[in-house]
């Protein structure tokens, strides 16, 4: 019997609808709570993602001055292992031992590596990095990528590795189960705990049960557990015939990710505009959760799924530096490479009362923006919110509670500080990949640093989007052909016709159309002008 913990859904009269539009070299996924954009993940060709992603991996170095290893995986930039993150496991060093080498010592230990007190003590076996060497050069190892390649720093390694499920988080080397603690009910708690049990997980095999798996049944759990075994399996088979430093297991996309993680039964609708996405989210959840399949819609209208449904502009804001809020006031969103400032102003909001009511009122509502735009754009790291200054120790403690029950929603781990005298609330939150902004724009040539300006990449694809818009609005005679002229800055129209050549040849096949492309040198590099024949 399915069990429906109080709370877990929106609160009452939210709509959320999850919205997938693909294109020719991009993906994205919106998620939209009351035509409101709350979540957005984009995907595009050449900015590959692999957090998740499972490699055998080859140690180029150790550096002991900073207790870490310097890991080959088979891409550009060498991988950051933490010596503290590397596991005591016969099975990783020694089935990836190179021939001739000798298993590396261990420490003493009260026990065998699995014996029952070792497996309940509630923390994973980590080698200590004093005193000895835990890996060496040239040694293999399976590493397990945990944050994306950042600037000039390559991805962070671990060795704990984990295959996550929808509702349960499988992990190979570490015998313990634990539960999302966001499932408070204790009864709950327990009966999950023995579903688990009444699997029998094989030795040293543990596993994370997620928030989702609150509603699901024992047959749901096994089902799915089962399958993470057999993934694990697949893997070990893989790491057998890898001679070379690569990849064993690649995570899902951003769509089926989004799918595994966010299409729960509280979503009204998902939309996709793309018949073979559509089949294959649909041949996803014929496993994970059949019944989710009605909600899964195909859209095939003339005007592009997002302008469909009002999402366009809502994206575009998310790259503004300056964020308006209903009462009149502003958020602005400063990113530099050490941390995040966010500055609250009152801007056109006066109040009707006096200072203090009117900063107040203004940092409530911009409490309640600031974790929407984190999430939106994907921010991490050090970030400073300079809230407007309140006097009354009530109203900074509102606001401060406001802020923290606005996070709750966000599975990103935050640490939070209380909000100061001066109005400063000081947090950090998990960074795993770069921020949208970084992923989508590229540092301004004139500037140097100061501001940013839309890659080409970006602003040819918006460049197709707004080909799209007109092809879809115009209206010919019966057996007549659309004609359009398309001007555009040199750098674009490269991008138009070259590497990414496909996106007019399927715009040209879609709409029956002819598009004559034409250079202007002395226009602005995110002008387009189209004119209609």
């Amino acid at each position: 019997m399915r069990r429906k913990k109080e709370g877990t859904a929106p609160a009452a009269g939210k709509k959320q609808d999850i919205y997938v539009n693909i294109g020719p070299v991009e993906k994205r996924v919106a998620i939209v709570e009351n035509e409101r954009l709350v979540d957005y993940f984009m995907e595009r060709e050449g900015l590959e993602h692999y957090v998740g992603s499972i490699f055998v991996g080859k140690v180029s170095s150790v550096v002991k001055g900073i207790e870490a290893a310097f890991v080959e995986i088979g891409m550009e930039k060498n991988g950051f292992l933490h010596l503290g993150d590397i596991i005591d496991s016969d099975w990783v060093f020694k089935e990836l031992m190179p021939e001739g080498d000798e298993p590396l010592a261990k420490e003493p230990s009260s026990g065998a590596p699995n014996d029952k007190k070792e497996r309940d003590d509630g923390h994973r076996s980590r080698r200590n990095p004093k005193g000895f060497e835990p890996v060496k050069q040239g040694q293999k190892l399976l590493v397990q990528v945990v944050k994306e390649a950042i600037s000039t720093k390559g991805p962070r390694l671990t060795t704990h590795i984990s295959i996550p499920g929808r509702y349960v988080i499988l992990v190979p080397f570490d015998n313990n189960v634990g539960v999302s603690r966001r499932i408070e009910d204790r009864d709950l708690r327990k009966q999950i705990r023995e579903y688990i049990s009444d699997f029998k997980l094989p030795e040293g095999v543990g596993c994370i049960v997620r928030t989702m798996a609150e509603n699901i049944t024992k047959e749901e759990i096994h089902d799915e557990l089962r399958y993470l075994l057999n993934i694990w399996k697949m893997i070990q088979k893989r790491v057998e015939t890898q001679n070379t430093p690569g990849v064993v297991y690649e995570e899902y996309g951003t769509v089926l990710r989004m799918v595994r993680d966010k299409f729960t039964d509280d979503v009204e609708k998902l939309v996709v505009d793309s018949r073979e996405e559509h089949q294959r989210i649909l041949n996803f959840l014929k496993y994970f959760r059949p019944a989710l399949r009605a909600k899964v819609k195909l859209y095939d209208g003339k005007t592009p799924l997002f302008q469909k449904y009002d999402l366009e502009h809502q994206v575009d804001e998310i790259f503004e530096r300056k964020i308006n809020l209903k009462s009149g006031g502003s958020i602005f969103v400063e990113q530099t490479e050490g941390l995040v400032a966010i500055d609250v102003n009152t801007g056109k909001f006066t109040g009707k009362k006096n200072l203090e009511e009117t900063a107040y009122k203004t940092n409530l509502e911009a409490a309640e923006e600031i974790p929407r735009q984190l999430l939106l754009r994907d921010i991490g790291g050090i970030i400073i919110i300079d809230f407007i200054d309140m006097e009354s120790k009530a109203h900074r403690d509102n606001v401060f509670n406001r802020l923290q029950d606005e996070l709750k929603r966000d599975k990103a781990r935050i640490s939070l500080r209380a909000i100061s005298t001066f109005g400063i609330v000081e947090m950090t939150r998990q960074r795993m990949r770069k921020s949208l902004e970084s992923a989508s724009h590229i540092e301004c040539p004139v500037c140097h640093g100061k501001g940013v300006v839309k890659s080409s990449d970006t602003i040819a694809i918006e460049a197709v989007r707004k080909i799209e818009h007109v092809l879809s609005s115009m209206i010919i005679a019966p057996f007549g052909r659309k004609h359009i002229e398309v001007i555009v800055h040199p750098e674009i129209s490269d991008v138009l016709v070259s590497d990414q050549a496909k996106m007019m040849s399927d715009i040209q096949r879609k709409y029956r159309c002819k598009i004559d492309l034409r250079e202007e040198k002395a226009m602005n590099r995110e002008e387009v002008i189209i004119n209609k024949k």
